[in-house]
């Protein structure tokens, strides 16, 4: 089973699983790491790599992010690096919402490609004007 951990600005992460749980009506096995103010990519990644490695079941890791580009995405981007450097495959997406996290969850045994595939179509798939 694909493990997956969030990582977004403070409290994001943290909610969205929160989000899930009351969806679900269960926990949702989802790992957080919310980033404060001011944490930088040099410094967190090492420690977001050891959660990474800690969260893998064998198939790989999917790490879900707020937004493309900030600091969040930064640590994981070079989290996922470090990890994969140690032999866990990991796979970062950008623009986290509530579909895309649970989309990922409801599909995540699959391959660590097709739950990627999957969360991105809930993401997206989501994406409508509904008024």
């Amino acid at each position: 089973m694909i493990a997956i951990v969030i990582v977004a600005h403070v409290p994001l992460a943290s909610a969205l699983v929160a989000c899930a749980r009351h969806v679900l009506g269960h926990e949702p096995d989802v790992e957080v790491a919310d980033i404060l103010p001011n944490e930088c990519a040099s410094d967190c990644a090492p420690n977001l790599a050891q959660q990474l490695m800690a969260a893998d079941r064998g198939e790989g890791v999917l790490v879900l992010t707020d937004l493309p580009g900030a600091t969040p995405s930064n640590i994981a981007v070079q989290a996922s690096h470090l990890a994969q450097a140690a032999g866990v495959p990991c796979c970062v997406l950008g623009g986290v919402n509530a579909s895309m996290l649970l989309r990922a969850i409801n599909y995540r045994q699959g391959s660590l490609e097709d739950v990627a595939t999957s969360a991105l179509a809930g993401a997206t798939h989501a994406l409508l004007r509904v008024d």
